[in-house]
């Protein structure tokens, strides 16, 4: 047996020891929003159940990471067109867990050591963290020619600025990996700081061009953003203006937290690592080769479907409205990434299936990180009470909140609370017979649980 899976033995003591961490596993996971296992049904999340024994990681974090890393990786060859929009196919994912029972940083452990096989230039050369500031990232991709040579003095240098990339061949592409996202907000916010609007530019993959009094041109650039936060951090942190600017819309939240406890392992054995990371690098280097992806009939038909569904109003206000407003986009460029890892340039059902999967994880993680957590349990708790009668809309409003809750704030618990899989909501016909809108009825049911 090898250490990786090497279970506890089944002595009193050990047995206890099991029992504790099958019990603190199960109370982590509790707090996640329901997963569609359809997000796992494409190349990467193929790589992620493959390491998923050998690692306390969550899948989800696991496939997110590989995800951002393969946009970045893959370049700007391949691109989706949406609108008269080029789209990179750059996901920045936002890994929001518990500082121990998240187990990010395990995570990213876990992609990195398949990435560094990969690619280890990439790794070496590719991989940065330390944002501080717009002018720091717009200075990785300046090109020889950034000031007016009438001007023969010399700035003061940007102390925030890494050094810029000129020997070689210009090499766009760059993963920023930010283990403690909850510091990068806090330099956003000083006075001056030109990071946010720096990085939605990044976002579009294009001009990073600055105008302060030491200027930089910068007109291409490659970025790809992989950042760590708490809950707590992120709802203390984030103002009414970073959301109000769009910065945020960009990231792609998911709640994580701890697979598993493994006492004793080393990681994956290497013998997968080398299998893995073979077939990782040749998928890499087809899809690079690629350009603009288009769907198929059938993808077109679904994606006509999707585009509705990710661009209407489900009753989500305040933050929660403006992290999901680039739903869409997002998902194409998540089904791209997979058609690309496929070696072709069309997007076949498949890959939006897994796309919007993801996609439909990410705004249940985004309800679940701003919206209020303990008013719901106790409200499901409160309808678990009632039994198989349940309770009518009406007796929620007045019953539970007493007429103080505006309308729309329940008619988000109570999504989050079906879409965790708490709660079911049935329509009962008029007690008088008469046509018309029936009683919206919601009853407690067992917990959607997640593998």
């Amino acid at each position: 047996m090898t250490d990786a899976a090497r279970p506890l033995r089944a002595v009193p003591e050990e047995a206890a020891a099991e029992d504790q961490a099958a019990a603190e596993v199960a109370r982590a996971r509790a707090a996640l929003p329901a997963l569609d296992p359809a997000v796992f049904d494409c190349y990467l999340g193929s790589l992620a159940r493959e390491l998923e024994p050998t690692t306390e990681a969550d899948p989800v974090a696991v496939l997110a990471s590989l995800l951002c890393a393969a946009g970045v990786h893959l370049g700007q060859g391949p691109h989706v067109q949406a609108g008269d929009d080029v789209h990179p196919l750059l996901v920045w994912p936002l890994l929001v867990g518990r500082t121990s029972a998240g187990r990010k940083g395990t995570s990213w452990s876990t992609a990195k050591r398949l990435l560094d096989t990969v690619d280890t230039d990439f790794c070496h050369d590719n991989v940065r963290s330390g944002l501080t500031s717009g002018e720091g990232l717009a200075a990785m991709f300046t090109t020889s020619d950034t000031t007016d040579s009438s001007d023969t003095s010399t700035p003061d240098p940007d102390p925030d600025a890494p050094p810029a990339r000129h020997d070689g061949p210009r090499d766009l592409r760059l993963l920023v990996m930010e283990p403690e996202w909850a510091g990068v907000m806090a330099k956003m916010k000083r006075e001056g700081n030109s990071l946010s609007a720096i990085l939605r530019a990044a976002w579009e993959g294009g001009d990073l061009s600055t105008l302060t009094v030491t200027a930089r041109i910068a007109p291409s650039s490659h970025v790809g953003i992989l950042a760590h936060i708490t809950p707590g951090e992120f709802r203390s942190k984030v103002s009414a203006s970073d959301m109000a600017g769009g910065t945020y819309n960009r990231f792609l939240p998911l709640a994580v937290a701890r697979s598993k406890f493994l006492p004793f392992t080393q990681g994956a054995p290497s013998e997968l690592i080398s299998s893995l990371a073979f077939s990782f690098s040749q998928r890499l280097a087809a899809g690079a080769r690629l350009r603009s992806m288009v769907m198929t009939g059938p993808a077109a038909d679904l994606w006509r479907k999707l585009y509705v569904e990710f661009g209407s109003d489900h009753g989500d206000t305040g933050p929660v409205e403006q992290f999901i407003s680039r739903a869409a986009p997002t998902c194409l460029r998540i089904a791209a990434i997979h058609a690309a890892l496929d070696t072709t340039s069309t997007i076949e059902p498949n890959h939006l299936h897994a796309a919007a999967a993801l996609v439909r994880y990410s705004i249940a993680s985004a309800r679940a990180v701003f919206t209020d957590t303990h008013t719901p349990a106790r409200l499901a708790a409160w309808i678990a009470e009632a039994g198989e009668t349940g309770r009518t809309r009406k007796d929620i409003t007045t019953g539970f909140f007493k007429g103080k809750t505006p309308a729309e704030d329940i008619t988000a618990m109570l999504h989050q609370l079906i879409e965790a899989g708490h709660i079911t909501r049935t329509t009962r016909p008029r007690a008088d017979g008469k046509p018309g809108r029936g009683a919206e009825i919601y009853t407690a049911r067992e917990p959607t649980t997640r593998t």
